[in-house]
């Protein structure tokens, strides 16, 4: 027979233990100090590397343990956390813990897959168009024009298209897309850029990764960039993350060239080449179809149209009437990218630029060697937004610190 006294406390102890195993299921993964140093922070998205193995599949929350904020966070395909941050105070410096969610809420970001590409939404509003399949151009112009592992369209959120392919009077020019001009491989030229040459193209091989989650959407790609004559002479990853913004579109488009070859890539100097950006058919005024007004060029050190070129600038937008409303891209190297700030090629006619690190001279790519670079993209409802701009470039130029806590 129990006694009363021991009843007491064992009615006592059982409140006790369930407090304590639910602490302890609800205890962090793991526990990431943020420090926004000073700055306010808007529409960030922080990738964090980890020690830790975890699952890549689900959503994860990181909360701010002092003001109990929550925000969307996933597992990249490299094991690192990416987290979305729409809004953080200057003075935040807390301890944020991460966990696995709960809930079943639907991603802002979609991923849809077709035969010709994948295409990124957010909130069912496209954002961009990643081609796997070939483009052949249009009828009438020769077979070796055709291309893939391009970004065509990329909208505006109000769904204007902003970039053109196979454009009259150049239809070499794929939109955004990567390519060098003046190289040497082997001692002889290959031009990767202009297809007409016929000494050299780029091209889609296979995709890696295309998914959805809470903190971005995801397209992994290899490409590779063929000599006519030898083969291929580089392997090239593309990443690009597509963010959950409500106000405007954000994306980051990063390139790994690797040389797979047993010979030295030279990118000899030139005056252009690089990751290419080509603009609407209606800023083109060799398209007399379609053509309606001349774009403006900004770039971070204030030339436009008539001086940018070959200037050196950490952004660069253009902008114009399309579809009789003003849209725009806004393009920000990172500051760890060769060359930062890189030189830009801006043509004086047609609607498009470029950073192009070789104007500033030779450079090359070793057997088994890397070549890295990395890009935002900022494209507004209208006309860019000049503080939107400066904010994202500050947040490139100081990012927030990070200290994943044993």
């Amino acid at each position: 027979m129990y006694s009363t006294e021991n009843m007491t406390f064992r009615l006592f102890l059982l409140p006790v233990v369930l407090v304590w195993i639910t602490a302890c299921s609800s205890a962090p993964i793991l526990n990431i100090e943020i420090n926004a140093d000073g700055i306010e922070r808007e529409n960030y998205p922080l990738t964090i590397p980890l020690d830790t193995d975890l699952a890549l599949a689900g959503d994860y929350l990181l909360k701010n343990e002092t003001s109990g904020k929550n925000y969307p966070a996933q597992i990249l395909p490299s094991g690192d956390l990416m987290v979305f941050i729409d809004q953080m105070p200057a003075d935040t410096k807390a301890v944020f813990g991460l966990s696995k969610a709960t809930g079943t809420e639907k991603h802002k970001m979609e991923i849809n897959k077709t035969e010709e590409g994948i295409e990124i939404l957010s909130g069912q509003q496209p954002v961009l168009f990643y081609q796997t399949a070939v483009a052949n151009p249009p009828n009438g112009l020769p077979d070796y024009y055709k291309r893939s592992g391009m970004i065509h369209p990329l909208y505006s959120p109000s769904g204007q298209i902003l970039t053109d392919a196979f454009p009259a009077g150049h239809t070499h020019h794929h939109a955004i897309f990567n390519a060098w001009v003046n190289t040497q491989f082997k001692g002889e030229k290959v031009d990767f850029w202009n297809q007409h040459s016929e000494t050299g193209t780029a091209e889609h091989v296979s995709l890696n990764t295309a998914e959805a989650g809470s903190s971005a959407a995801i397209i992994e790609s290899q490409l590779r960039h063929l000599s006519l004559k030898e083969g291929e002479v580089l392997g090239e990853k593309w990443t690009i993350m597509v963010y959950p913004t409500d106000d405007y579109f954000l994306f980051d488009l990063s390139s790994e060239q690797t040389n797979t070859s047993s010979d030295t890539l030279f990118i000899l100097e030139y005056h252009y080449g690089g990751m290419g950006f080509r603009g609407s058919k209606e800023w083109n005024k060799v398209d007399s179809v379609h053509f309606s007004n001349t774009w403006k060029i900004l770039t971070s050190e204030g030339f436009t149209n008539e001086d940018a070129n070959h200037t050196h600038a950490s952004w660069v937008t253009a902008s114009g009437e399309v579809d009789n409303n003003i849209g725009g891209v806004t393009v920000f190297g990172f500051p760890d990218n060769f060359r930062y700030p890189q030189a830009i090629r801006v043509h004086p006619t047609m609607p498009y630029w470029v950073y192009a690190p070789m104007v500033d001279g030779e450079f090359y790519i070793a057997p088994g060697a890397s070549y890295k670079s990395k890009f935002r993209y900022y494209i507004p409802n209208g006309k860019p937004n000049l503080e939107t701009i400066e904010k994202i470039d500050m947040n490139l130029k100081s990012p927030i610190k990070v200290k994943v806590l044993k």
